[in-house]
């Protein structure tokens, strides 16, 4: 019932009405007691008769009470089912957008502050829920002032006589559906509701962005980002539409425009998810105005200022030191942050290696993805492709020179480091290197890991490598950085072969001057000195920060967690891999306070990872219906119809049986122990698989029922290890693979005479992959030539061996790995080195043993690295029309058909969280 004039509500006397909120009946009253005036806003009488909803109301009430900004109407208190607020004087937006589009010098100051407004409410974990043009207010001095935060959704007005007034959607009450959502729950109000919320969805963060960014958008054109006679066609243009972007005014500055655009994607995953993002590229859109004078007022300032000028002198002499104590001092960066999503059909490459760089300056962020180097500026909305790698090269590895200019990369498949300018052009080869583990770039050049061999440098301008630091045999030393003194370099060693080696590496600081080697750190790998006194470094999938004392070379602290869930060399896969793994962290950060990583599980168990897909001969994909694992190794069974791989999670490795129809889930066929490496019996009833359930890495068989227990078939020496390769379809052997540290060997072990002996005459170094050719007459494998030891290429050898090698010729860079058989046996499958490229060379065996030509197997680029594993990792099913491999979890399409964009995660003045968190002095 409306109250008149007089009227009390406690101590507070109306005055006069003002008009009808979302919320009732909006009244301007008088404090008698604290003697001001307020606005009081009646609420439904169904909060009176419902106890359970006006108790939450109060509380709700009591958190809003808790905002105090300055461009936030202020709640006082509640007074008999009705809200005291703080009075606003002015006209609300949508007055001042009902004559028209506001412009751009005008509009962008008042949506800064309207950011602001949202922003301090996200902080306190409160969403608006309902923003739009009658929810804000500008007061006469300019002021903004967002109202009713919090409290519309509690609104259950129907809008079925919405009027058709020009702002009758900008005035239109809160939508809510008891039905869909619960009581009280709100969609939000038509024309400003996110998809999610016309769906019925829970409204969040990015909800309030895209409102913002619609109220944005009608700003700057007088219209309504999403129009419709009614309110139904409005949701409908919301669901479906995109606004009418050449509305738009001319001369809007890009961030602004990236801002609507990305404000607005019906995508959450994809929508801009921090307001502070908002704010942040709204900064870079506004300026200040520049004075200007005309010359009669010019000559007015030339008169005055003789006067003054000498006054102005002795004045500023009396007045400057006490300034300097008392000036205020310049407030600390904002933490910011925001993600960058890959457009649609691009996925970061090359996992095994670094993926990721961010200029020093911070302005620029470099990436591969689709086997390209990418460079994307912080002030563009797209990236560029700088360096393409198809039929040459594969970019791998990225690194901005000191100044920003260029970037060094390892080009994979040429086995080179190269130089390019971050515009573009050809790229200059500097130096051979071999797949470097890590690299960065100072003044006194670019240094790289090269595993096994120690650390080199070169010059920037190119030359000869040299080895500065060696390491011990059986050591593999990643992520080199030269410190401040030019003489100490920091990196990580790793004395194991196991598959979490990284997490027990050693972070270790040694002199170029005396060979001194210290650890800093036990536990953890990819250690970088930052100009903040920190060492920060990967252990799983968190990022710690000790603090750091570079002079005496000494930690001066404990590790502290910073950043919680980064991508690991093997976090594609879902866990460390045993050979590709090299430490890396995907995470790099600019001098000044950037930060940029690849978002990944926080532990190795954490699901993510990759999927196991088909891939047939024309380049079509269809994932498996499996969730997103650490898998690992795919082999098809004889008759076709199963597969079995292995999991390997960092923690526990197992091998599992899944049927290639999907009519079952997959079924857990070991237990005990980590296991590795399956492969079928020539009859399908059994499984090989490395284990080490008894301490050494032997291989053991299982039958594939899962019936009986595990059977141990060979025993591993100590300091080797055992990989089963290939069941023989003549007879009842397997191929399997000894490794001893960095080297291998093949051996064949009898099932019959339960013993192995050595394996042809291979005068090749480490052989992997061998296979045996359908009838069993032929045997393929990979190894280093002798005549290079960093060039791998394909042999095929008789069965049994004859002394008789053939060697597949290599025509492209980077040589071949990984062959597999066709099942007709009248092609040979490989992976060129370096690359994510697959290819089929024919084979003939009469009259004599050849390869034909090799032709290309159309491959998409976000299929999983496969190249530097230390077993393949595909395999071919029975028809030979279809490869069974792992792609990127998420590049084709999550396993209930929803499309996923790969993206990476900024934050500015990261810096600033990390000296909070880590301070490397006591206060």
């Amino acid at each position: 019932m409306p109250l008149g004039p007089g009227a009390r509500l406690g101590p507070y006397e109306i005055v006069a009405a003002i008009g009808a909120g979302g919320m009732g009946e909006v009244y301007r009253a008088r404090d008698t007691r604290l003697h001001r005036d307020v606005a009081v806003k009646v609420l439904p009488e169904t909060f009176a008769s419902d106890p359970d909803r006006l108790a939450r109301f109060e509380r709700e009430a009591q958190l809003l009470a808790s905002l105090n900004h300055s461009h936030i109407g202020a709640i006082y208190g509640i007074e008999e089912r009705a809200l005291i607020l703080e009075l606003v004087e002015g006209e609300t937006l949508a007055d001042r957008i009902a004559r028209g589009p506001i412009p751009i010098d005008e509009a962008l100051p008042i949506a800064r502050q309207i950011s602001e407004a949202l922003e301090a409410a996200h902080e306190q974990g409160i969403i608006h829920r309902d923003l739009k043009p009658a929810n804000i207010k500008i007061t006469p001095d300019g002021n903004v002032k967002v109202l009713d935060f919090g409290l519309a959704k509690l609104n259950e007005s129907n809008v079925s006589s919405a009027s058709n007034t020009p702002n009758a959607f900008s005035m239109s009450p809160t939508i809510t559906s008891p039905l869909m959502t619960g009581v009280g729950v709100l969609l939000g109000t038509a024309a400003y509701m996110a998809p999610e919320q016309a769906k019925g969805r829970a409204a969040d963060k990015r909800s309030d962005i895209w409102a913002f960014a619609c109220v944005l958008f009608e700003m700057l054109t007088g219209r309504r980002a999403f129009e419709g006679e009614d309110v139904t066609d409005t949701i409908a243009a919301i669901v479906r539409g995109e606004p009418n972007w050449s509305a738009l005014p001319g001369g809007l500055p890009d961030p602004i425009k990236l801002l609507l655009k990305r404000g607005l994607e019906k995508d959450r995953a994809v929508r801009l998810s921090d307001i502070g993002t908002v704010r942040f590229l709204m900064s870079g859109a506004l300026t200040v105005p520049t004075a200007t004078s005309t010359p009669a007022a010019s000559r007015a300032f030339r008169t005055w200022g003789v006067a003054v000028v000498a006054t102005a002198f002795i004045v500023a002499g009396l007045t400057s030191a006490a300034w300097w104590y008392t000036r205020p001092l310049p407030p600390s960066p904002t933490v910011t942050r925001f993600p960058l999503v890959l457009p649609s059909g691009q996925a970061f490459s090359n996992a095994g290696r670094q993926m990721i760089a961010i200029s020093p300056d911070g302005t620029q962020i470099a990436y591969t993805a689709n086997v390209r180097l990418w460079v994307r500026s912080m002030s563009d909305t797209e990236a560029r492709p700088i360096a393409a790698g198809d039929g040459t090269f594969t970019p791998v590895n990225p690194v901005f020179s000191p100044d920003g200019r260029s970037i060094v990369f390892y080009a994979g498949g040429e086995g080179v480091l190269k130089k390019i300018a971050v515009t573009g052009g050809a790229p200059v080869t500097l130096c051979p290197a071999d797949n470097p583990f890590g690299m960065s770039w100072t003044r006194d050049g670019i240094l790289f890991g090269q595993g096994f061999k120690g650390i080199m440098r070169v010059a920037d301008s190119g030359g000869k490598p040299e080895v500065i630091i060696r390491v011990k045999n059986g050591e593999v030393a990643h992520g080199p950085q030269m410190l401040p003194d030019g003489q100490t370099v920091l990196f990580t060693v790793a004395t194991s072969t196991a598959s979490d080696r990284w997490d027990k590496g050693l972070i270790v600081v040694q002199s170029l001057n005396s060979g001194e080697r210290k650890t800093v750190i036990e536990g953890g790998s990819d250690g970088r000195y930052l100009p903040t006194g920190h060492i920060v470094y990967a252990l799983g999938g968190v990022m710690f920060a000790v603090p750091f004392d570079v002079r005496r070379l000494e930690v001066t602290g404990g590790p502290v967690p910073v950043v919680e869930g980064v991508r690991r060399t093997g976090g594609a896969l879902g866990g460390a891999q045993l050979d590709g793994g090299t430490g890396t962290a995907q995470f790099s950060t600019a001098a000044n306070g950037s930060l940029v990583f690849l978002p990944g599980p926080v532990s190795p168990s954490s699901s993510g990872g990759a999927q196991l897909a088909l891939l047939d001969r024309k380049g079509g994909v269809e994932p498996l219906k499996l969730q997103p694992a650490a898998y690992q190794q795919p082999r098809v069974s004889p008759d076709g119809k199963r597969i079995v791989f292995s999991t390997d999670d960092g923690k526990e490795a197992i091998v599992w049986i899944y049927e290639l129809s999907g009519a079952t889930a997959m079924r857990r066929l070991t237990f005990g122990g980590k296991n590795r490496f399956p492969i079928w019996s020539r009859d399908g009833q059994r499984v090989a698989f490395q284990s080490d359930r008894e301490g050494d890495l032997g291989v053991f068989w299982q039958a594939a029922d899962g019936t009986g227990t595990a059977e141990r078939l060979t025993r591993a020496d100590t300091g080797t290890s055992h990989i089963p390769e290939s069941w023989s379809p003549k007879e009842d052997a397997f191929i399997f693979r000894v490794t001893a540290g960095p080297d291998a060997s093949l051996s064949l072990f009898s099932l019959k005479e339960r013993k192995a002996t050595p394996f042809g005459s291979i005068r090749s170094k480490s052989p992997t992959d061998a296979v045996y050719s359908p009838d069993g007459r032929w045997v393929a494998y990979s190894a280093q030539t002798t005549a290079d030891a960093g060039q791998r290429v394909v042999y095929v050898q008789p069965f049994p061996p004859t002394g008789a090698t053939y060697q597949l010729p290599v025509l492209e860079a980077g040589g071949y790995r990984h062959p597999r058989w066709s099942p007709d046996g009248k092609e040979l499958f490989y992976w060129i080195g370096g690359t994510v490229r697959m290819r089929a060379v024919a084979i003939t065996t009469q009259p004599s043993f050849a390869f034909g030509n090799p032709t290309p197997i159309p491959n998409p680029t976000y299929w999983v690295d496969t190249v530097n594993d230390a077993a393949r990792q595909y395999d071919v099913t029975a028809d030979g029309q279809r490869f069974v491999g792992r792609i990127v979890a998420g590049s084709v399409g999550s396993t209930d058909g929803a499309p996923m964009n790969a993206e990476l995660q900024v934050v500015l003045n990261w810096f600033e969280e990390l000296k909070a968190r880590a301070p490397t002095r006591k206060p």
